[in-house]
């Protein structure tokens, strides 16, 4: 199989964000339960060969994963993107006939994947983790970007040859309105880092994210100066005009922090009682699934996504676009509820363990080979 990365990605990519490990789990364990002799990688960091030998001898790496990567690193994007498309299909020819199935890893860079399925009769295996459709509606890119996306993702999904998404409603969508069969593969949480009830909590309000206008930060810290006995802590890379972040960043109960690697979020998560995220666009949120795994009261924007993991008043908050947060409202609903825990450890289970996923991609994967 071949793995192609998402565009820009590379194994040093996942190494900052702290997610190197579990996005290797899967594919060792392909390799491991001898689904695929071989799994060739693609990525776009030229560094990624020599890292994975190094991968390799740590055993984080499997011997029989190969990661291929473009040796320049071109600083003008359009030429970069021409150079590897050409750079890829040069060296798939030298392993062509070792590739049953090539896999991207996410809509933004399948173009690519497109291009060797056609090129080389290969099976295409489609994996969105979000709509990059209803994405590109709620961020602010230009339009010829927004129409490159369109074509892009309209591309892959006519040669797809199977598609997985990780929700429902992408399922219901990709189903009825393009008319494709698609899987559904929710995404996983290592749950033996996320149990942690025993704990003791804080009682101040977690955001985990980018400080960026798409997740609606200026309303969240807006309520907690208003609410000054309350505090709030956001960790997460600063992407807002600096003019509104200026006006919040010396209230004395706003707490910035810089973004952690995604692995030691555990631990984080685990010191607070309530998470709070009030996004205009998710998939299913990770950190809320994060969040519910360490026993988290989570309150959340009302998008239908966040429906599916938090009942209102159950485990959680569901706020509505034009409703006021009320804290004090909050604290009194967390308070008297106290099988929130058990209810997040067991839905997390059901739906979001790593032994679900890989039984759920090996199905997929079987339908095509």
């Amino acid at each position: 199989m071949l793995l192609v990365f998402s565009r820009n990605v590379g194994l040093k990519t996942w190494e900052k964000v702290g997610n190197l490990s579990r996005e290797l789990e899967l594919y060792n364990n392909l390799v491991q339960k001898k689904i695929f002799k071989k799994i060739f990688f693609f990525t776009y960091d030229k560094n990624d060969v020599k890292f994975s030998e190094e991968l390799k001898k740590k055993n984080i790496l499997s011997e029989n994963i190969f990661i291929l990567s473009p040796p320049l690193n071109l600083r003008i994007s359009l030429l970069r993107d021409i150079f590897n498309v050409f750079y890829f299909l040069l060296i798939f020819m030298k392993i062509s006939k070792e590739v049953k199935i090539i896999k991207t890893n996410q809509i933004d860079g399948s173009y690519l994947g497109v291009i060797l399925k056609i090129i080389y009769k290969k099976k295409l295996y489609l994996r969105s983790g979000y709509n990059i459709i209803k994405r590109d509606k709620v961020l602010n890119f230009n339009y010829l970007k927004k129409k490159l996306n369109i074509l892009q993702f309209k591309f892959s999904l006519k040669y797809a040859d199977i598609i997985s998404v990780s929700n429902f409603f992408d399922k219901r969508y990709y189903s009825l309105v393009f008319k494709k069969k698609t899987e559904l593969i929710y995404n996983f949480i290592n749950t033996n880092l996320f149990y942690d009830y025993k704990k003791k909590r804080n009682n101040d309000f977690l955001y985990i994210g980018r400080i960026s206008n798409e997740k609606n930060i200026i309303k969240i810290i807006k309520v907690f100066k208003d609410n000054p006995k309350f505090n709030l802590h956001l960790y997460g890379d600063k992407k807002i005009n600096n003019k509104k972040y200026d006006l919040y960043k010396n209230v004395e109960n706003i707490r910035f922090f810089s973004a952690i690697p995604n692995n030691s979020i555990p631990k984080l998560l685990n010191e607070y009682r309530f998470l709070i995220l009030l996004s205009n666009f998710e998939g299913l949120s990770k950190t809320v699934i994060e969040g519910m795994g360490c026993g988290i009261f989570c309150i959340v924007s009302d998008l239908i996504e966040n429906k599916f993991l938090i009942k209102k008043n159950i485990n959680g908050y569901l706020l509505h676009k034009d409703e006021n947060l009320d804290l004090n409202n909050i604290l009194e609903i967390e308070k008297n509820n106290t099988e929130y825990k058990a209810y997040n450890k067991k839905f997390v289970d059901n739906y979001f363990s790593f032994e679900k996923y890989i039984d759920r991609e090996i199905k997929v994967l079987n339908k095509i080979l």
